[in-house]
């Protein structure tokens, strides 16, 4: 059986483009609601231990399973959509999606692995290393869903076979599931956290064989030497060390801007990076930057690109319009504010599309 073909793709054909999306909405996913007490979420993966779902002797951990976002976006039937999951141990595939987001007409989603030290209870240099395991045996498989007048495409970089001896080095490299090996090995919960995940990379894998791109496999070519520094973001800000949204957000910014200049406005709903990037009213912001409840702020970001279309029509606005991205946390997306998500990711993906005095503004 023939390897399936690569989809080289490079960072300078994707930026001469003409496509530009309506938001980019991304959430930094690391797996509870963290700046309020590292409380159980949506996100959260089966028998992690947190705040509100500690490890007991009869309940190990949380007892559920780790929502799928990314997918189920993919059939909601919008025009043109562009869906990923990135993980910032992988900066060429982050950056790269995150480029060809901003350039792709409607809208976007990304899913990004973002660790937390401190909730998952890990040394700090250790952050890099546990990221790019997650990947590595396949708990977080590098995805791509490309939807255009409600067909989706998928391709794939890498993570979407199981590793089941990195599986358990990743299970063990973290507090949260710790009580997992000691006092003795639970083995039926650590077999149980890895079929669900075989579960959800088979659908995947069915998936790519039903709608998959003709080369399906995504590389993207990004020489990280040409990239300029990023000036969106300040460095100082109060997040942990080694905290994966820095990662997240400093990658983020370096791919935004090159897309956008500082022709850019983030949405940013209340989590560790609002928290920690407006500290004492003082912001590490140098472009625009609005913050709002966990619950609306996709809606804002919607907001925000909408009226500049509605006032460009209107003859009221003759600049270019900036791009937009919301930068959320699990409050605004796996729960409190999935309904906000979903909503918004739809129109600005389809009704906008389908209005023809707002579709295809500069």
């Amino acid at each position: 059986m023939s390897q399936p073909e690569r989809n080289s793709i490079k960072i300078e054909e994707i930026v001469s483009r003409e496509g530009k999306s309506n938001v980019l909405f991304l959430n930094y996913d690391n797996e509870a609601f963290m700046n309020t007490g590292i409380q159980e979420s949506g996100g959260t993966p089966p028998f992690a231990s947190t705040t509100t779902g500690p490890a007991g002797e009869k309940i190990p951990g949380k007892v559920g399973v780790k929502q799928d976002l990314v997918t189920p976006f993919g059939f909601y039937g919008s025009n043109s959509l562009f869906l990923a999951t990135a993980n910032p141990a992988y900066p060429n595939d982050f950056m790269g999606k995150v480029i060809e987001a901003l350039k792709t007409n409607g809208s976007a989603f990304i899913q990004v692995y973002s660790d937390c030290m401190r909730g998952w209870r890990h040394a700090s240099e250790d952050a890099v290393k546990i990221s790019k395991l997650a990947t590595d045996c396949g708990y977080w498989p590098l995805y791509t869903i490309r939807v255009k007048d409600g067909i989706p495409t998928f391709s794939y970089y890498r993570g979407l076979d199981i590793d089941k001896d990195k599986f358990v080095d990743y299970l063990r490299s973290m507090g949260r599931f710790r009580h997992l090996f000691k006092p003795k090995f639970m083995e039926e919960e650590i077999d149980k956290i890895i079929y669900y995940t075989e579960q959800r990379n088979e659908k995947l894998k069915g998936l790519i064989r039903a709608f998959g791109a003709e080369k399906p496999i995504d590389v993207y070519r990004v020489n990280r030497k040409t990239l300029e520094p990023q000036t969106h973001l300040l460095q100082g800000h109060g997040l942990c060390p080694g905290c994966g949204a820095g990662m997240v957000l400093n990658q983020l910014a370096s791919a935004a801007q090159t897309v956008a200049g500082h022709n850019i406005v983030y949405v940013n709903n209340t989590s560790c990076t609002e928290v920690s990037t407006s500290k004492d009213n003082v912001t590490s912001w140098r472009v625009p930057w609005v913050h709002h409840l966990f619950e609306s702020g996709a809606t804002i970001a919607e907001a925000i690109s909408t009226a500049y279309k509605i006032r460009k029509a209107k003859g009221q606005f003759d600049g270019e319009i900036p791009y937009v991205i919301h930068i959320g946390g699990d409050g605004s997306t796996y729960d409190i504010g999935f309904q906000f998500l979903k909503a918004a990711l739809i129109r600005t993906s389809t009704m906008v599309e389908m209005n023809e005095y707002l579709k295809d503004q500069k």
